[in-house]
């Protein structure tokens, strides 16, 4: 998995520089050239439309997600990782829904032929970012469940032996 990992992080960062950069230099030219770029905004838009997909399966990954942990202080090692099962296969059914629901937009926009104003990019390639996002997030999350099932299959051999 750390491969995915940095092909996403790689991604992401040059997502974040590039619009950066872009930002930048639009408002260099906006207030000291007095020039605008009709398509920066644009570009920044989308380029955080696909960072928020793909960072939000890094988070996946990672466990950085917001959680509600108040719970989980009161409860032994076992029921940590029973619900820590049932989140994830709850998230799992989450992106599921994503793909689906996302793949009927990006295939709605190739019939309608929509394009963005200003790049004149398919509406398709920027609507790809859902399911792509959660292609990426049920990866991670799998790795996830197999982590707490082996978790939980150890502490159940640890109970036994008690």
């Amino acid at each position: 998995m750390k491969w995915l990992y940095k092909i996403e992080e790689g991604f992401l960062a040059i997502s974040i520089i590039s619009a950066t950069a872009v930002l930048f230099i639009n408002i260099i030219l906006r207030y000291f050239f007095q020039a605008n770029t009709t398509w920066a905004e644009e570009f920044i838009r989308y380029a955080i439309i696909w960072m928020t997909f793909l960072g939000s399966s890094v988070c996946f990954g990672r466990g950085l997600h917001v959680g509600i942990d108040f719970f989980l202080e009161y409860v032994n090692e076992k029921w940590r990782n029973v619900i820590g099962i049932y989140v994830t296969l709850v998230s799992i059914v989450l992106m599921v829904f994503l793909i689906i629901y996302g793949m009927e937009l990006v295939v709605f926009s190739m019939g309608t032929g929509q394009i963005t104003p200003s790049m004149q990019i398919k509406m398709y390639w920027i609507y790809l970012a859902i399911p792509f996002g959660a292609a990426i997030s049920i990866v991670h999350l799998v790795d996830n469940l197999i982590k707490h099932v082996k978790q939980a299959k150890t502490d159940e051999v640890k109970g036994n032996n008690l």
